[in-house]
């Protein structure tokens, strides 16, 4: 099912995203030092918050 995020579940969305991300990340070698927008490293509750 497909619903809109409240507010509250933010930090859970920020884990999931980072931890999904990171599986892309390091398979191509990216790190927060040479890839510091890609999105396993740019998520944050503020950004969300911010998208909201």
């Amino acid at each position: 099912m497909i619903r809109k995020v409240r507010g509250e579940e933010i930090p859970i969305c920020v884990e999931v995203i980072k931890k999904s991300f990171l599986t892309v990340a390091d398979e191509y070698g990216f790190t927060e030092e040479n890839a510091p927008r890609f999105t396993a490293f740019a998520t944050t509750q503020d950004r969300l918050y911010w998208h909201m």
